[in-house]
């Protein structure tokens, strides 16, 4: 047998271009106009080919179409007239293009001459330059991509479901899987072409409906490439190719392959090593105590572990906090002391406290249970002290009556700095302007463009978190009016492994009153419920700590901060939980914080007088949307606690039991205002930890043709006709689409 392509008649070529379907001239080519295209092969030889082979047209290397031919007879001539769909697989400018023609694309027939299945000819496109948009910023960009439980954008191994390419055979089969991903800012409801080759061989052609900003596609074990072409022992390439016809205007074009190498052997395979256990996130080093263990204690409300004020403004309101002093008045001083052991002390003891070396008050303290704290006091007498710096230190068991596991831990020290006359004032509150406050969110258009992270291994070139930190303080000022700096709390930004680490530390605790057994049941659960951690609100040295994972964008960091102020504003305002721990308490601070972090975002909005939380109506973001909300109604129902506490605000909200109103302007206009956000924020704040349970039942009685609402106003903020370069940053959806 022998294929080749072939001229249709007298003087027309095997392959012929051409705009008017009765003409032998190919007329005006021109970029965007319409085309034809003609093309003929023919079995040259006195056989009928025993199976199916296909024919591939390339133009300028790109591949933009297959077909399948069956059995062919002997000497018979067959091909394609007029066909028209070039301009929907590629787009071609104006300029010069080679058509390539190649018949028995995969080698499927044994033929007498393989040299001459191959024609090529150049045509020439006229008309005007393909128009680029004016701005890419906020464009699409396709590319291979490594998916969720892959190793690399392409893996072939010799058994499905594998996390890493293996060593393969010729006489097993080979499952191919792949990823591709849209890391432009803008979603794109086109088609999306998506072809394989093997060795220059296109192997399969695909597509995806589209994809959503940051989304990803992936395709599994895909077995066919054995059965489609004859693989010989040795090292062989396969490429995958994003949108080979660039039908899909992308910010970068250069950026659409991936190609990997891999070895087949001629005997049995090699099973690839299973995917990597994780490494467990270090702990913190730990002793089990058999002694008790007294020293002083900062607990959380505390400037310190030994605190001043003036006499004259102790109260039971700001007891544990630093106020300026004067030597010239009457000085409280208040101090904690804990057992910070599982072991409970077996007497009473001594605690000391010393002024500039010099003993001025003992205090005897009785024993002391496990984990147990004690707050002394002392009021150190007007005119005692000369104005300036003093040296004010406290040692616990003074009269060394005890064993203890550390002999080491027991005095703290601290500079105290007593003024002349009256006491001094308390600070006045930081007060942003309106040219402060634009000046603080200049950096964001910025931001809500950039992809890469804040940090880690594809970190942005600039360092963003003095914009992060300036943004998160003008969106926390014009929700509160208070500057982050005014509050008791210190906010840490770190790279993943060193959150993790934090976080698990932040997780366990205390750890000095466990036992060994406590100790390592805790670890556990903090280690595993670390995952899927980007944000943690803590406490350390008597201020709330918040903890942020840079090790994502800069929009990410910054709405996952807002998140956090959210949880420790709740700390502050509405401290309490006491011993109450549930479901569904967990939820009702996850909706506070979710509930929050649209505030800061809000009100940032409203004050810029824009939209950054804005997305068109495309089938991709509608789809995204809809498995976004399953997601979390699905995570409800197995009362996981941030999908249970976005489903509980959302009842809360269409019900308004606060009588906000708030139900009505969610029903009417689809979204509260910053001013509804925050009061609906203040409202769950009302709630007490030991309400919670029956607050989220009265929510969840009777509640489906409330989430059947709650899904339809959430798909109704998709906007039909937004403009690309103003759809919002993808990680800002959950923020965009699940805050009432």
């Amino acid at each position: 047998m022998n294929l080749r392509p072939v001229s249709a008649g007298a003087g027309q070529l095997p392959l012929f271009v051409h705009v008017d379907p009765n003409s032998t001239d190919p007329g005006a080519l021109k970029t965007g106009g319409p085309v034809l295209l003609d093309w003929f092969l023919e079995n040259a030889s006195p056989f009928p080919t025993a199976r199916d082979f296909v024919t591939d047209l390339f133009v300028d290397g790109i591949h933009v179409e297959r077909w399948r031919s069956t059995q062919s007879p002997p000497f018979q001539k067959f091909g394609i007239r007029n066909w028209s769909g070039l301009n929907d697989q590629i787009r071609l400018d104006r300029g010069d293009h080679t058509f390539r023609l190649v018949v028995d694309a995969l080698d499927q027939i044994s033929e007498t001459d393989e040299t001459d299945n191959v024609f090529e000819w150049t045509y020439t496109w006229g008309g005007d330059p393909l128009p680029v948009p004016e701005s890419l910023a906020r464009a699409v960009n396709l590319v291979p991509a490594i998916p969720r439980n892959l190793s690399a954008p392409l893996v072939a191994a010799p058994v499905p479901g594998a996390y890493q390419s293996g060593l393969l055979s010729v006489l097993s089969p080979v499952f191919v899987s792949w990823g591709t991903q849209n890391i432009g800012l803008a979603s794109t409801d086109a088609s999306i072409a998506i072809h394989l080759y093997f060795d220059g061989m296109l192997v399969r052609t695909g597509s995806i409906s589209g994809l959503a900003a940051s989304s990803k596609s992936v395709t599994k074990d895909w077995a066919d490439l054995s059965s489609l072409v004859g693989i010989e022992p040795g090292r062989h390439t396969l490429r995958l190719v994003v949108d080979p016809g660039n039908l899909v205007a992308e910010s970068d074009e250069t950026d659409n392959e991936f190609i990997a190498e891999f070895e087949w052997l001629a005997g049995t395979t090699i099973a690839p090593p299973l995917k990597p256990a994780p490494t467990p996130i270090p702990a913190p080093p730990f002793d089990e105590l058999k002694q008790p263990n007294l020293t002083s204690s900062t607990p959380f409300g505390w400037d310190s572990a030994v605190t001043v004020k003036p006499l004259s403004s102790a109260k039971d309101g700001n007891r544990g906090l630093d106020l300026p002093v004067s030597s010239g008045s009457a000085v409280q001083v208040e101090y904690v002391v804990k057992n910070s052991s599982p072991v409970a002390s077996t007497s009473g003891f001594d605690v000391t406290l010393l002024l500039d070396g010099q003993a001025i008050d003992v205090a005897r303290f009785p024993r002391m249970g496990s984990g147990e704290s004690s707050i002394g006091s002392y009021v150190i007498p007007a005119s005692s002290v000369s104005p300036g710096p003093h040296r004010l230190s406290l040692i616990v068991d003074s009269g060394s009556e005890l064993a203890e596991a550390d002999e080491n831990d027991n005095e703290f020290e601290r500079l105290v700095v007593f003024a002349s006359g009256d006491p001094p004032g308390t600070p006045t509150p930081t007060a942003y302007s309106i040219t402060s406050l634009r000046e603080f969110l200049a950096a964001l258009p910025e931001l809500l463009l950039e992809t890469r992270d804040v940090d880690g291994p594809e970190r942005s070139s600039r360092d963003w978190l003095a914009d992060i930190s300036k943004i998160a303080d003008a969106g926390y000022f014009l929700a509160t009016g208070t500057a982050i700096s005014d509050e008791r709390l210190s906010i840490e930004f770190l790279p993943r492994s060193e959150y993790l680490v934090q976080l698990v530390e932040a997780c366990m605790g205390d750890t000095g009153p466990m036992t060994a057994i406590e100790h390592a049941a805790e670890l556990a659960t903090c280690r595993m419920s670390a995952d899927q951690s980007i944000g943690v609100r803590t406490q350390r040295d008597g201020r709330i700590l918040v903890l942020v994972d840079t090790t994502n964008t800069p929009a990410q960091v910054l709405s996952t901060l807002f998140h956090e102020l959210g949880h420790a504003r709740q700390r502050l305002l509405a401290p309490g939980d006491g011993s109450v721990s549930n479901s569904a308490l967990s939820a009702l601070r996850e909706a506070q914080a979710q509930v929050f972090e649209a505030v800061g975002w809000r009100s940032i909005e409203e004050f810029l007088d824009i939209s950054v939380t804005s997305y068109p109506d495309l089938s991709v973001l509608n789809e995204n949307v809809r498995d976004l909300l399953a997601g979390k109604l699905d995570g409800a129902n197995d009362e996981e606690e941030h999908d249970l506490g976005y489903v509980l605000m959302w009842l809360t909200a269409l019900q308004d039991p606060g009588g906000l109103g708030i139900a009505g302007e969610l029903r009417t206009i689809g979204k509260l205002s910053p001013a509804s956000t925050l009061a609906f924020y203040d409202y769950l704040l009302t709630i007490e930890p030991d309400e919670a349970e029956a607050w989220a039942a009265q929510r969840l009685a009777n509640s489906s043709a409330l989430l059947v609402e709650f899904q339809a106003i959430t798909l109704g903020r998709l906007v039909a006709g937004l403009a690309s370069d103003t759809e919002g940053h993808p990680d800002l959806r959950e923020v965009a689409f699940l805050a009432p």
